[in-house]
């Protein structure tokens, strides 16, 4: 099993969230980087599906409906491990508190239901470190569908599930697509102690909690810059 930053003893600290799509958890992290530069901290924040590098082919796969599960699963580990690299580990190296919009868990689910090989996915994504704190937003089918709703009024191909043919109906294959997902981050909470947070409540006591947590986690004093100390 791998071991998270601090073990491996980096001076950084990696927070990762996890969650089904409109759980909140973009918000909530967004929230939380705010906060921690308010404290004075060195945060940078990452996420998923978003190297410049593979961004356009993966942009152009998912439009002409070009990818087949191993190939959607390498295009996202290429781009992660580009990520990792450029990124992550060297201000993780520097001492920053990196925050991740999802990390390799997202493959291990989502890859999975799609119908990808468990032990082989764990192995494109053997080469990163695990997080030392990974929260993981519980929110229902109904209110995820609803919030992303609330933003555009029609769901996304590949977010509905829709490459999967569960349903012809985009907004069942969503509940089917993502209640597979749920089942897949249940199957791995444990193994890699994810913390649960209600993501049904309100926005703001999420965010109480997670600063809670994150203080508790993390000596911030030590990642605060100069001129905040």
């Amino acid at each position: 099993m791998n071991r998270t930053v601090a073990e491996l003893g980096f001076p950084g600290r990696l927070i990762a969230v996890e969650g089904l799509d409109g759980s909140g958890k973009s918000t909530q992290v967004h929230l939380l980087q705010k906060w921690l530069e308010q404290q004075g901290c060195k945060v940078f924040f990452s996420s998923w599906n978003s190297s410049a590098l593979v961004k356009s082919a993966t942009s152009r796969g998912k439009k002409e409906n070009l990818l087949t599960p191993t190939t959607f699963s390498l295009i996202h580990a290429t781009d992660f491990a580009d990520r990792y690299e450029r990124q992550l580990l060297p201000l993780l190296r520097a001492g920053y508190i990196v925050l991740c919009d999802r990390y390799i868990f997202t493959a291990f689910a989502r890859d999975v239901v799609r119908g990808v090989p468990p032990d082989w996915v764990r192995g494109v994504y053997s080469h990163a470190a695990l997080p030392d704190l990974i929260f993981f937003f519980k929110a229902s089918l109904e209110v995820s569908l609803a919030r992303i709703l609330d933003n555009r009024p029609v769901l996304k191909f590949h977010e509905a599930g829709m490459d999967l043919q569960l349903s012809t109906n985009p907004y069942e294959s969503f509940r089917l697509f993502q209640g597979r997902i749920f089942e897949q981050y249940l199957a791995i909470f444990m193994e890699f102690n994810f913390v649960m947070i209600d993501a049904n409540d309100r926005i703001e006591a999420q965010q109480d909690v997670v600063r809670r947590l994150v203080s508790g986690h993390i000596r911030l004093a030590d990642y605060r810059t100069a001129s905040a100390t």
